[in-house]
């Protein structure tokens, strides 16, 4: 999946596709290309089959009946409108007059249909989101504007899921989901169509005249795919790219460049180490408890991130419905839980044991990512001198992906901005395992996590949703996933010229910067 800089480049300048040039002094050309690096590539451009964190290319091709305004809150994106019965079992969605595919085929509510039922036929083998629509009871089409969604019971965050983008009928249909030509080709109805993509390299974009807000004022996005951070910061430095996504230890470079403007935003994104519960060293519960007594959270924020985050103590730390938790560095709490466990540990310096056994596992993460490499290697220091045998080992993205269910514990990252449930059902409901084909990496399973995750998905009622929800965050503290660390602030440097983007709270990989890119601009 990586490519060298020089790759890259030579590669873009093959097609006759080059960025502004930031760094070369020629960014405020009026109506130029916005070229942006970013680390993370998708596997396919079909947002149906992206679990949540959807990547900027789809964002910007694909719209939902539903978006996300500055705030996160839902608001209309192609239905112009919708009620919803008292009951909250009946979605009447109105579309917006005149819309159309990039290919110029009318865009109507058979669209819609479409989308929805072939979804939820799908599964989460393969479709993640198929999980938003299994109450999805009926969809019908009265009429080309009009959408009515009918649910065998209520789910509060329909409006949310609908935010996903439309599939277009014309294109896929006979087709599976997982059509590997509309993953790389697709044909959406967002502010800008796919006019080139190659894997591993770029996606280049250009405006679309029809959308429903007005063509874009920037002709042309490309997004280049640069793994490694260290080539994503030369090749801002050396202008060829306007913009990219820079790590926290990264920004102090950039700082009193004036050609470059640091956009940091807070994000919904956490850091933790998931633990893979088909290994028999992670069963006793009271040693993950111990292993979160046997972190500093502070420490990570003020090394690691250098001040750009805050600690992490579960998964909805920054949604409405987070409650406290008691996690934080406890060297007394440590022995006191290894103990009750029956550990034992020699000396001060030494590893916890049982039966001639430590707590002994591999901690891996994506090599290619620094600040994922910086946290693994302080989380290995401080949990080692904590007593637990951990051995550090990065791997290639493209080896991780493959392997999963192998891994012993992995630096995760995850988290959305949106309704609660979109951050927390897929990877911590056990009918969302890694063998079902869902986002629940580690294989978590717990029966008070399922029926929490259910009641807070299934009623209307904010009071309800926050016991729920509560509950919910109770069971992850006596039974922990994960090893929580940090949330983080996420940093993008764009050319000083450019014009429009608006600060947001952001997701994971500080998804949802493109959020309103139909409305930038150099100046």
């Amino acid at each position: 999946m990586g490519i060298g800089a020089a790759a890259l480049a030579g590669g873009l300048l093959a097609t006759g596709i080059a960025g502004c040039g930031s760094g070369g002094g020629t960014a405020a050309r009026s109506g130029g290309t916005f070229t942006y690096a970013i680390g993370d590539e998708p596997d396919t451009l079909n947002p149906a089959l992206q679990d949540e964190h959807t990547d900027p290319v789809t964002e910007l091709v694909f719209r939902g009946l539903t978006r996300h305004d500055a705030q996160n809150k839902v608001v209309p994106g192609l239905a112009e409108s919708w009620t919803v019965s008292d009951d909250g079992r009946d979605y009447t969605f109105t579309l917006r007059s005149g819309l159309t595919w990039h290919d110029g085929q009318p865009l109507t509510s058979k669209d819609v249909k479409f989308t929805i039922d072939t979804v939820r036929r799908a599964g989460t083998a393969d479709a993640p989101l198929s999980r938003n629509f299994t109450a999805v009871s009926s969809v019908e089409t009265p009429d080309a504007t009009t959408a009515r969604i009918t649910l065998s019971r209520p789910f509060t965050p329909l409006l949310d899921a609908v935010s996903m983008g439309l599939l277009p009928e014309h294109v896929l249909r006979g087709k599976k989901i997982t059509d590997a030509d509309f993953g790389q080709h697709p044909v959406g109805s967002g502010p800008f169509r796919l006019a080139t993509f190659k894997p591993g390299q770029y996606a280049q974009l250009e405006s679309f005249g029809g959308y429903y807000e007005g063509e874009p004022k920037l002709p042309k996005v490309v997004i280049k795919y640069v793994p490694d951070d260290t080539a994503r910061l030369i090749q801002l430095k050396n202008g060829e790219v306007d913009g990219a996504h820079i790590q926290p230890q990264q920004v102090a470079r950039l700082k009193g460049e004036e050609k470059v403007r640091l956009e940091t935003y807070p994000t919904a994104d956490y850091r933790a180490l998931m633990l893979n519960f088909k290994k028999p060293v992670f069963a006793d519960k009271r040693v993950r408890q111990a292993m979160n007594y046997a972190v500093d959270r502070d420490a990570f924020v003020k090394s690691v991130l250098q001040g750009m985050g805050s600690p992490a103590t579960g998964p909805l730390d920054e949604n409405p419905f987070k409650t406290s938790a008691p996690f934080k560095l406890d060297p007394a709490k440590v022995d006191e839980l290894m103990k009750a466990a029956g550990y034992t540990r020699p000396s001060p310096d030494g590893l916890w044991s049982k039966g001639g056994k430590t707590v002994r596992f591999e901690l891996s993460t994506f090599a290619e990512d620094s600040a994922r490499v910086a946290i693994l290697n302080v989380a290995a220091t401080q949990l080692k001198k904590a007593g637990f045998d951990v051995v550090p080992n990065p791997r290639p993205k493209d080896w991780v992906r493959k392997h999963w269910g192998e891994l012993d514990a992995f630096v995760v990252g995850w988290g959305t901005p949106y309704d609660a449930d979109s951050s927390v059902y897929g990877p911590f409901h056990s009918s969302e395992a890694l063998d079902k084909g869902g986002s629940n990496y580690g294989t978590y399973a717990n029966t008070d996590v399922d029926k929490a995750l259910d009641r807070g998905r299934d009623t209307a009622d904010p009071a309800e949703r926050r016991a729920a929800y509560a509950d919910f965050q109770k069971a992850l503290v006596d039974d922990p996933p994960f090893v929580w660390i940090s949330y983080l602030q996420t940093t993008n440097a764009v050319p000083a010229t450019l014009r429009g983007p608006a600060r947001r709270t952001l997701g994971h990989h500080g998804y949802g910067f493109f959020w309103n890119a139909e409305k930038w601009s150099w100046a």
